[in-house]
């Protein structure tokens, strides 16, 4: 049980100190932005970079970052261990 708890806090120490900063982040799903798959995700990065928000959560030992459009989310990254993921979400806005 001590050694469990004791990789834990290691892990959990660990990832305070590798968490990706907020331009990390940023660049990630500018990334995933700048490479629509279709004509609405074309638009919807336009859209996007021009009246979009954008949101960093710190959560000590992973991140999160979002980039909505009208309170819808357009791209949500996470990261932990100097790792981003991001994933463009899909467009509840038009079904598809």
């Amino acid at each position: 049980m001590k050694w469990i708890v004791l990789l834990l806090i290691i892990a959990g120490v660990a990832g305070y100190f590798t968490r990706p900063e907020e331009a990390v982040m940023r660049e990630a799903a500018n990334a995933v932005l700048s490479d629509p798959q279709s004509v609405s995700e074309g638009f919807e990065s336009v859209a996007t970079t021009l009246a979009g928000d954008r949101a960093y959560d710190n959560y000590y030992v992973a991140a999160k970052y979002n980039v909505t459009l009208d309170n819808q989310p357009v791209v949500t990254c996470w990261g932990a261990f100097t790792q981003v993921q991001c994933n463009r979400a899909a467009d509840t806005r038009t079904g598809g």
